[in-house]
C-alpha cells in the first residue's frame, strides 16, 4: 500500500532535497505534490487528499499552525520541519508528534517516516493535532497537556492530573489522580527531559513527581516525599537539597 505524500515548504531547495532524499530508498511513500505557501498547502490539501504532509513551520504567509488552524480535514499524518524552536519543538514532544530539525539529516528522516507509516490511523492523527495546536496557544503549564501511548490506545491527560511517574525498565507507569495508572513503552529519562520544566523533578532514579503535588516532605534517613491522595515516595540523598530549594520557592 502506497501512502499518499505532500511536502509545504517555501523553500524550493529544502524541497528538492527533501524529495531526493525520499527517493533514494524504496518505502511505501508517493509523492504526489508540493506547495509553498499556507494558501498552496490548502489548495493542495483538498486537491491531492494526503494522508502523510511534510510541513514547515514558518513560511512566507504564515506559519504551519496556521494552515492546521485552517484546515478543514485534519485526517493525515504529519511531520513538521523546523529551524530550532524551542518553544514548538516543547509542544510536539508533549502531543507525540514528529518533527524534523533543518538541516534534515537522512538518518532523522527515516525515523520519522517509519513511525508515521506504523501510526497512520486517521483517528489518532486529528487527537494529536488538536493537542498540539491546545499546547501550541497555551502558556500556562496548568492547561498543557500529554499524550501517551499505551499499546492500541492514546490518552490525553493534563499535565496538573500526573502525580507521578515510575521508572520500570524500558516502561513508564504514570499515576494520576482518582487511581488512574498508564504504562508507556518509553524510559522515564524521555519523559524528565519533557516535564522538567514543566514542575516536574526526578527525586529518585526511579521516581519523577509532580512538586505541586508534595504535601509533605520528611527530610530525615534520606527523605521521603508525600503526595495528594497519600502516596509516599523516597527522595535520593543526592537530590534532597535541590528538592528543598525547589520547595522553598513554592512558599
Amino acid at each position: 500500500m502506497s501512502i499518499r505524500t505532500l511536502v509545504i515548504d517555501d523553500e524550493s531547495a529544502f524541497i528538492g532535497n527533501l524529495e531526493s532524499i525520499l527517493q533514494s530508498r524504496d518505502s511505501s511513500l508517493e509523492l504526489v505534490g508540493d506547495a509553498r505557501s499556507v494558501e498552496e498547502g490548502l489548495q493542495k490539501i483538498d486537491e491531492l487528499e494526503p494522508e502523510l504532509v511534510f510541513l514547515d513551520i514558518q513560511m512566507e504567509d504564515g506559519t504551519g499552525f496556521d494552515l492546521l488552524d485552517r484546515c478543514e480535514r485534519k485526517d493525515f499524518k504529519v511531520i513538521f520541519v523546523t529551524a530550532y524552536d524551542q518553544y514548538a519543538i516543547e509542544a510536539f514532544r508533549f502531543s507525540a508528534v514528529d518533527y524534523l530539525l533543518k538541516p534534515v539529516v537522512s538518518t532523522d528522516l527515516w525515523s520519522s517516516v517509519d513511525r508515521a507509516v506504523a501510526n497512520i490511523e486517521k483517528s489518532r492523527v486529528e487527537l494529536q493535532i488538536n493537542v498540539l495546536m491546545e499546547n501550541i496557544h497555551s502558556l500556562s503549564k496548568e492547561k498543557k497537556k500529554l499524550v501517551l501511548r499505551e499499546a492500541d490506545v492514546l490518552h490525553v491527560v493534563r499535565l496538573e492530573e500526573i502525580l507521578w511517574c515510575a521508572a520500570d525498565g524500558s516502561y513508564t507507569a504514570f499515576h494520576l489522580e482518582g487511581g488512574t495508572k498508564i504504562i508507556v513503552s518509553q524510559h522515564l529519562k524521555e519523559f524528565e527531559e519533557i516535564l522538567d520544566k514543566n514542575g516536574f523533578f526526578r527525586a529518585h532514579r526511579s521516581y519523577l513527581v509532580n512538586v505541586n503535588k508534595i504535601r509533605k516532605f520528611d527530610k530525615r534517613e534520606g527523605g521521603i516525599v508525600y503526595l495528594d491522595g497519600g502516596s509516599a515516595l523516597p527522595v535520593s540523598v543526592r537530590k534532597k537539597e535541590k528538592l528543598l530549594q525547589i520547595l522553598s520557592h513554592l512558599l
